[in-house]
C-alpha cells in the first residue's frame, strides 16, 4: 500500500508541474532552487573555515605557538574520522571519483547526508589547517540539492542528472564566485555528451549561486590588477605551459602515491594521527601550507612575495635565492600536504591545491628566468598562467580552467596566454599520464 501511495503521489506531483507549470518551466525554477541552496551551503562552508583557519593562524602564529601546529590539524582529522565512522557508517563519499559514480551507477541519486556532510567535514579538516580545497566538498553538497529537489519533484532519470550537473555548478560558481568556470565545469565533467543548447538550466543555476552568495559573501577569492601582457613573453608562457605540464604529472602522481601508502597502514584512526602529524611538521616549517594557502597566493598576485618568509621556523642562507628555494619548495609541498589530508581521512578537494601550486610554478618560473637575467617577466602575469596551468593539467579541465582564473582574478586581458598554458599543459599531463587526480579509476592507465 505504501508503494501504490508513494506511486500515486509521484504522479500527482508530476501532472501538477505538466498542467499547471509546465516541464520546461518547471525545470527552470527547480534550476534557480538548487542554485540558491548551493549558494547558502557555499556560504556556510566559506564562512566556517576562513573564520576557523584565521583565528587558528592568529592563534598559532601571532603567539608563537607554532609547535602546535603538529597536534591541531590532527585533531581535526581524527574528527572528522570520528564523524565518518560514527555518523556516517565509514562511507563520506567524498569528492568528484564518488559523484561520477553517482551518475553512472545510482541513478543521479545522491545520498542525503550529503547534504551536510560535506561541508561539516570540510569545516573540521580545512578550519583546522588540513591543507586542501573546498570545491570538491561544495560540489558534492551541491550535486546533493540538485538530486533531492529533482526526486521531490518527480523528475526523469536524465532531467534528475541535469539538476545533480546544476548543483555542482552552482557550488563551484558561488564557493569563487566564478558563474562562467560553474557551468562550463559541469558540461566539462558531468555532461560531457550532452549538447549545448540544453545546458539552460545549468547556466541558471550558476549565475543565481553566484548573484546570492556575492550578496551574502563579499569579494572575489584574488584581486589582480593588469591591462596587457607582452607578445614578447610568448616562447615563455609555452616553456611554462611544459614546465606546468610536468609539474601536473608530479601532482598526480604524487596524489596517488601518497594516498595508497596510508591506506595501508591500516585502521582509520592510526591513519589519521599518522597523516595529522606528517601534516604539522610540512606546516611547521612551511606555514603558507595551512588551510587553502590563498594568502601566499594574493601575496604573489600583490607583489608581496617576500611576505611568504613571514613565521618559517628555518631561514634559508642562499642570498637572493632565497625566496626562489621557498617559491619552488612550496610548490613540490603543496600536493603532499594535501594529499596526507585526504589520504588520512580528512576532506577537501585538489582545485585550490592546484592553485596554490600553479601560482607557485608560475612565479618560481618568471622569478628564476630573472634571477639568470634570460629575460624580463612580468611575474605577477606567470603567477596568474601558472595557476591555469597546473589546474588544467592536474584535474584535466583545460576549459574551465582558463574561465576559472579570469573570473577570480579578474585577468581577462591575459586570455591568450591562460588559453596557450591551459591548452598545451593538458595535452602535456594527458600525454604522460592518461587519467587525472580524480578519475584514476574511471580511465586506467596506458599499459
Amino acid at each position: 500500500m505504501a508503494v501504490c501511495c508513494t506511486s500515486a503521489q509521484a504522479m500527482g506531483i508530476r501532472s501538477f508541474r505538466r498542467r499547471f507549470i509546465g516541464e520546461h518551466t518547471s525545470l527552470i525554477l527547480a534550476s534557480v532552487l538548487v542554485g540558491l541552496l548551493a549558494a547558502l551551503a557555499a556560504v556556510a562552508l566559506k564562512s566556517g573555515v576562513n573564520e576557523l583557519t584565521r583565528l587558528l593562524h592568529g592563534w598559532l602564529f601571532g603567539a608563537r605557538r607554532e609547535l602546535l601546529s603538529l597536534l591541531i590539524p590532527t585533531a581535526g582529522l581524527l574528527l572528522c574520522v570520528l564523524f565518518t565512522q560514527y555518523g556516517l557508517k565509514g562511507d563520506l563519499g567524498r569528492g568528484l571519483p564518488s559523484l561520477l559514480r553517482t551518475i553512472r551507477q545510482r541513478d543521479s541519486v545522491v545520498e542525503v547526508h550529503k547534504l551536510y556532510s560535506q561541508v561539516l567535514t570540510s569545516i573540521l579538516t580545512m578550519g583546522a589547517g588540513g591543507s586542501a580545497g573546498m570545491e570538491a566538498p561544495i560540489a558534492s553538497t551541491g550535486a546533493a540539492f540538485g538530486s533531492r529537489v529533482a526526486l521531490l519533484l518527480r523528475f526523469d532519470k536524465a532531467t534528475r542528472t541535469m539538476l545533480l550537473a546544476c548543483g555542482s555548478a552552482a557550488g563551484i560558481s558561488a564557493i569563487f564566485n566564478a558563474p562562467i568556470a560553474g557551468a562550463i565545469f559541469a558540461m566539462e565533467v558531468l555532461l560531457v555528451n550532452v549538447a549545448v543548447p540544453m545546458m539552460v538550466p545549468v547556466l541558471i543555476s550558476s549565475a543565481t549561486a553566484a548573484f546570492l552568495s556575492s550578496l551574502i559573501y563579499k569579494g572575489q577569492p584574488f584581486v589582480l590588477i593588469t591591462d596587457s601582457w607582452s607578445a614578447g613573453a610568448l616562447p615563455w608562457y609555452i616553456a611554462l605551459a611544459f614546465f606546468g605540464g610536468l609539474i601536473s604529472t608530479y601532482c598526480i602522481r604524487t596524489y596517488f602515491l601518497v594516498g595508497d601508502g596510508l591506506k595501508r597502514i591500516g585502521p582509520n584512526y592510526p591513519r589519521a594521527l599518522t597523516g595529522g602529524l606528517l601534516l604539522g611538521v610540512l606546516i611547521l616549517f612551511f606555514p603558507p601550507l595551512l588551510g587553502e594557502g590563498y594568502v601566499a597566493v594574493e601575496d604573489l598576485l600583490h607583489g608581496n612575495a617576500t611576505a611568504l618568509t613571514e613565521h618559517a621556523p628555518v631561514a634559508l642562507a642562499l642570498g637572493r635565492w632565497n625566496l626562489e628555494a621557498l617559491v619552488l619548495g612550496l610548490m613540490l609541498l603543496k600536493v603532499l600536504a594535501t594529499s596526507l589530508t585526504v589520504g588520512a581521512g580528512g576532506n577537501g578537494g585538489m582545485f585550490g591545491s592546484s592553485l596554490f601550486t600553479g601560482a607557485m610554478t608560475g612565479f618560481g618560473f618568471a622569478h628564476g628566468v630573472n634571477l639568470l637575467g634570460l629575460a624580463t617577466l612580468n611575474e605577477v602575469n606567470f603567477t596568474v598562467a601558472g595557476m591555469a596551468a597546473v589546474l588544467s593539467g592536474t584535474i584535466h579541465i583545460p576549459l574551465t580552467a582558463i574561465f576559472l582564473i579570469a573570473e577570480i582574478t579578474g585577468g581577462y586581458a591575459l586570455f591568450v596566454p591562460l588559453m596557450i598554458v591551459s591548452s598545451l599543459s593538458y595535452v602535456v599531463s594527458r600525454w604522460l599520464i592518461p587519467y587525472s587526480v580524480y578519475t584514476r579509476d574511471e580511465q586506467p592507465a596506458r599499459p
